[in-house]
């Protein structure tokens, strides 16, 4: 991982349901977040340039898919109710967009390819 200077920062909730993932809702938030580049297997929020490039990964540690979140909290909602993701991450002044994405890695005893799933994309507010 390398961090690089703070910058400004926007949240993000997402709704993942069957059918995929979308961007509910984006405002920018008080509080600076480090850029940095993690390069593990894991799912993340990546914030790209306008040509594509990676500024920054915030990594969604519990989990795409998993139960971060249900709406509404009734307990009789079945597992098929689309689940919410809010993540904070850095907007530099050329962030453009961001991507969920699910990033698999090859280890020592796996036949799995690495690669990168792209979950969505979706354009920043300025």
């Amino acid at each position: 991982m390398t961090d690089v200077p703070l910058t400004r920062s926007v949240r993000l909730i997402f709704e993942f349901a069957a059918d995929g993932v979308r961007l509910v809702e984006q405002h920018p938030v008080n509080i600076t977040v480090g850029l940095s580049r993690d390069h593990q297997a894991g799912d993340y929020v990546e914030v790209r340039d306008r040509d594509g490039r990676i500024i920054s990964r915030v990594p969604v540690r519990v989990g795409l898919g998993t139960s971060v979140e249900t709406f509404p909290q009734d307990p009789y909602t079945g597992s098929d109710a689309p689940r919410v993701l809010t993540v904070v991450v850095p907007a530099p002044p050329e962030a453009d967009h961001v991507a969920v994405i699910r990033d698999s890695e090859r280890g020592a005893n796996s036949t799995i390819q690495s690669g990168i799933e792209v979950l969505g994309t979706f354009r920043l507010q300025r």
